[in-house]
């Protein structure tokens, strides 16, 4: 029911699943901003992050797990509370240990200029001080990282290393470039829809999985309230670039997944309207994530 950090470790064959950050984009103490640790029981005890919003960081270090192996990461799409901790990752950690470079994976763009090459080229550029600031006092191999920009609008294998698979698949949110991921591990598989609308590319990687961690948002008519505005606005608002309980139980009623997720939620108002709302389409285990929330 608890879990100790640093008190259980990871079988060969096993996944362990950390909500790092569960927050929506509104920036608050109580959630951290989006992003996911996904711990694999290969002998290279591989972790990986997925998404690395502004507070994640932190919740990571409170796991006791090593600086040095926080070198892969995954990006789901390039807003800002998707990102917000990538200088600290590619500074701070390195500065605590970490010489490898990280890299980092990411959907491309019809526009160069707005695809994952582009922004891990100009995050190194806007670090150029933070690294100067260490030469030869820390290897400077630590503060680099690699881009793997790849298509955005088919699903995809893009990383197979020691035993661990990770495909891309499209998603509907904002610009071109936003993906979702699937990472396959010892037969589990963990899916992660990213920030997306109800995508059908989504439905088909999540089908049969052992954990869906999806995107939703809260019900819009508690939003409605919160915001002060009507809730046919606050609706359409949300169903333009997120997925709202009623669909996600839709969704879920679709792919059936072993254990459903729901990330990217205020849960300050409770999660009574959104559970109501997915149990109208969806009867099978669904939990409301938080941080620190471990599977």
């Amino acid at each position: 029911d608890v879990y100790v950090p640093g008190a259980e470790a990871l079988a060969a064959g096993e996944i362990r699943v950390t909500v790092l950050g569960s927050g929506d984009p509104f920036i608050k103490r109580s959630q951290a901003s989006g992003s996911l640790l996904i711990e694999v029981g290969n002998p290279e005890k591989d972790l990986f992050f997925f998404d690395l919003g502004s507070g994640a960081l932190a919740n990571f270090s409170s796991m006791l797990l090593p600086v040095e192996s926080t070198t892969k990461v995954f990006l789901s799409h390039l807003h800002a509370d998707h990102i917000g901790d990538i200088p600290g990752l590619l500074g701070s950690f390195a500065k605590n240990g970490r010489v490898d470079p990280v890299e980092i994976w990411g959907g491309g763009n019809e526009d160069p200029e707005l695809g994952l090459g582009a922004f891990v080229r100009y995050m190194l550029k806007a670090m150029a001080w933070d690294t100067a600031s260490v030469r030869g006092v820390r290897p400077m191999s630590g503060f680099q990282a690699v881009a793997h920009e790849f298509p955005y609008d088919q699903p995809e294998t893009i990383y197979e290393r020691a035993g661990v698979t990770i495909a891309s698949f499209p998603a509907i949110h904002g610009l071109s470039g936003a993906v979702g991921y699937a990472l396959e591990y010892a037969g589990r598989k963990v899916v992660f829809s990213g920030d997306t609308r109800p995508c059908r590319y989504v439905v088909e990687a999540a089908t049969g999985a052992d954990l869906l961690i999806h995107e939703c948002f809260q019900s819009p008519a508690v939003a409605a309230a919160a915001f002060g505005l009507p809730l046919p606005t606050v609706e359409a608002f949300l169903k333009a670039a997120h997925t709202i309980p009623d669909q996600m139980g839709r969704i879920l009623d679709i792919a059936k997944p072993r254990m459903g997720a729901l990330w990217h939620m205020d849960v300050s108002p409770g999660a009574d309207a959104v559970f109501a709302e997915i149990g109208q389409h969806y009867d099978g285990p669904v939990v409301a994530t938080q941080d620190l929330t471990v599977f």
